[in-house]
C-alpha cells in the first residue's frame, strides 16, 4: 500500500487546501517518524560513547591509574542496592511501585492506541506513512526504562526517554491542529472519519504526556537518592 493513498493532498509538506497547515501525509512519513529516527540515533551515539568510555576506564585500571575510582565506583553501586534501599521502601517504596506499574499500564496501552489508528488508516485505505517506526520507539523505551530500574545507572542514558515523550506530544499536538483546520465533518461516511481520529490523537497526545510527567518523577526520584 502507498504510504499516503487517497489522500486530497501528496507529501507536501505545505497543504495547498488549508492556508497555514501542513499536509497529513508530511506529518505522518515525516514529522511523527521523525522524532524516533532522532530516538534511535541518540540511542546508538550514547551506546557507543559509554564502550567508548568503559574500554578506557578499563585501560587506566590495567596501567594501575585510577584504580581506586574505579573501585570507589563499584562500591557506589553495591551502596545503591544495599545501604540505600531500606531507605527507598521506607519514603517512597510505595509510591515508587504505584507510579512503575502504571508507567508499565500506559506504554501498552499507547501500544495499542498506535495500533487502532494505523489499522483504522489502512482500512479507509488512507495509507499510514512511516507510523509504525512507533511500535520500536515504544518498545525500545520500555525497555531503557527497565533497564534503569535494575540497574539505577548509565547517566548518559537520562532523560532521553522524556525527549521523545516531549518531541511525540508535541508532533502529535500539531497533527491534531491540523486536523482540526481540515474540520471535524472530513471524511463523513467513511471507516475513518475525522472526528474519529481527533478523538485517538488527542487520546495519544494525553498518554505522552502522562508518560513524561512519570519519566520525570523517575529522574527527580534517582538524583535525590544519588545525591
Amino acid at each position: 500500500m502507498p504510504l499516503c493513498s487517497n489522500r486530497p493532498e501528496g507529501l507536501g509538506p505545505i497543504s495547498h487546501l488549508y492556508s497555514h497547515s501542513l499536509t497529513s501525509c508530511f506529518l505522518d512519513t515525516i514529522l511523527i517518524p521523525l522524532c524516533t529516527w532522532l530516538y534511535f540515533l541518540s540511542l546508538g551515539a550514547t551506546y557507543l560513547l559509554s564502550v567508548g568510555s568503559k574500554n578506557h576506564e578499563r585501560s587506566r585500571v590495567a596501567r594501575g591509574i585510577g584504580s581506586r575510582a574505579f573501585e570507589n565506583i563499584e562500591l557506589n553501586d553495591l551502596n545503591m542496592t544495599t545501604s540505600r534501599k531500606p531507605k527507598l521502601l521506607k519514603t517512597r517504596g510505595k509510591l515508587c511501585l504505584v507510579f512503575t506499574i502504571l508507567y508499565y499500564l500506559l506504554l501498552p496501552a499507547q501500544f495499542l492506541m498506535c495500533v487502532l489508528e494505523i489499522a483504522r488508516l489502512s482500512l479507509a485505505r488512507l495509507g499510514i506513512g512511516l507510523l509504525p517506526f512507533i511500535f520500536i520507539a515504544l518498545l525500545m523505551a520500555g525497555s531503557l526504562r527497565y533497564l534503569r530500574i535494575i540497574k539505577r545507572r548509565a547517566l548518559r542514558w537520562r532523560w532521553m526517554n522524556l525527549g521523545l515523550w516531549i518531541a511525540l506530544a508535541v508532533t502529535n499536538s500539531v497533527k491534531l491542529s491540523q486536523e482540526i483546520k481540515e474540520g471535524i465533518d472530513t471524511r463523513k461516511g467513511t471507516k475513518y472519519p475525522m472526528v474519529d481520529e481527533i478523538t485517538d490523537v488527542s487520546v495519544m497526545i494525553g498518554v505522552y504526556v502522562a508518560l513524561g510527567i512519570l519519566e520525570i518523577w523517575f529522574e527527580m526520584r534517582t538524583t535525590d537518592l544519588e545525591g
